[in-house]
């Protein structure tokens, strides 16, 4: 960051993460945290962790159901899970019937609702009960209030725990995860994408 590589500016957050592949096609990333310093940016952690089973889809390329990760610089807006681990992050703990919308043409498509998921919905409290999003941060991908909705253009991109390839999300390991979580604050971002297309 400090020395202009990046190709995508930080502007205001005081943590960046990177997740990125060696190019496209491939499913595992590094994912790399660096805190502003003043002036400059510092490493703070680096770790192995997947994307989506496809890798990235090409900048504006990303669509519901390909099995890719968007490449490009998201907000990370806010976090949810079983119990707020120390972040700033507007924080949101499950209880049941929470949902998050991926019926493309639904009105609640690629938001958070509670009641009955769609059966091509996510069900937040199942999800979490099963491990994966035990504590999950929300990359600001095709949402308000960082882009207009587009139904079809991918839902539900996050970054939480998992050992494998996603159907779109970034996973690592949870203590890794849970690190990273408990240091964002609001207007932190992440950088995601290959090697050439993310920096100079």
């Amino acid at each position: 960051m400090s020395n202009g590589q990046s190709r995508y500016p930080a502007g205001s957050a005081r943590t960046v993460l990177f997740a990125i592949a060696t190019d496209y096609g491939t499913a595992d990333v590094n994912v790399v945290a660096c805190a502003r310093r003043g002036a400059t940016w510092q490493q703070t952690l680096s770790t192995a962790g997947h994307v989506g089973s496809n890798g990235f889809a090409e900048p504006n390329a990303k669509r519901e159901g390909d099995g890719k990760s968007p490449t490009g610089s998201y907000p990370l807006t806010e976090a949810f899970g079983e119990a707020n681990p120390g972040t700033e992050l507007p924080y949101r703990t499950l209880r049941h019937g929470a949902c998050w919308g991926s019926t493309s043409g639904d009105h609640r498509y690629n938001t958070y609702y509670r009641g009955k998921c769609l059966p091509t919905d996510e069900d937040l409290t199942e999800l979490m009960n099963d491990g994966p999003y035990q504590q999950v941060v929300v990359i600001d991908y095709n949402r308000l209030p960082h882009s207009p909705i587009v139904h079809g253009k991918g839902s539900a991109i996050f970054l939480h725990a998992g050992s494998g390839p996603t159907a779109g999300c970034v996973a690592l390991a949870r203590p890794e995860l849970e690190t990273i979580i408990k240091t964002l604050r609001p207007h932190d971002r992440i950088i995601m994408g290959p090697t050439r297309v993310l920096f100079r």
